[in-house]
């Protein structure tokens, strides 16, 4: 009687989880599209992609937490980025009318740090968060306004060039509006 009894106490802890039970504690609170591919140099390969990224509390499922819209650069393009007063990279948001030129990548050492570089990146889009402090899907402010450069591969050769981001509501994509492109080796004015 007793070795029944005791496998009857610890058979709750000898059960294994069925396939599929896992996959209904996962979701994905922030309700993100798959990621989308945007091809800025129109050689039909994709140079950037528009993903979400989300930070939320520990509790599964999570119960808060918040909600980013990004484009982010894939291998082989690059944006600019400067450095800031405390020697940090950022990407560098350029003016209208601003001339880029060639960045010498010719001279690497220790004792030459560039001022602006070609890194990756991540352009914020959108934001907004969900559980008990949720706030609403919200575009980043005058995102349309701001410039970047990029730097890129397309048929062989390095081309640079510049583009703006298009904020996108609710119902629509991400969009992209390529400014200026140009072989990496001439200089350029940002429309």
């Amino acid at each position: 009687m007793r070795p029944y009894l005791l496998t009857l106490a610890f058979l709750p802890f000898l059960a294994a989880a069925q396939p599929g039970e896992l996959f209904f504690l996962i979701r994905d609170p922030c309700g993100f599209a798959p990621p989308d591919s945007i091809d800025i140099t129109g050689d039909g390969i994709p140079d950037v992609v528009v993903q979400g990224s989300s930070t939320g509390t520990d509790d599964v499922p999570s119960s808060s937490g918040h909600c980013s819209l990004l484009v982010v650069n894939l291998p082989g393009t690059a944006f600019l980025s400067d450095l800031d007063g405390r020697g940090n990279r950022q990407l560098k948001v350029v003016a209208p009318g601003e001339r880029i030129k060639p960045i010498d990548a010719s001279r690497w050492d220790d004792l030459y740090i560039p001022r602006q570089l070609y890194t990756d990146g991540a352009i914020p889009v959108a934001q907004w968060s969900y559980g008990h402090q949720a706030s609403p899907f919200t575009p980043i402010p005058n995102l349309a306004d701001q410039r970047y450069v990029f730097h890129t591969m397309s048929d062989g050769k390095a081309w640079h060039g510049s583009f703006t981001v298009i904020a996108p509501t609710d119902a629509e994509k991400t969009r992209i509006q390529v400014g200026a492109l140009v072989p990496a080796d001439q200089s350029f004015i940002v429309p």
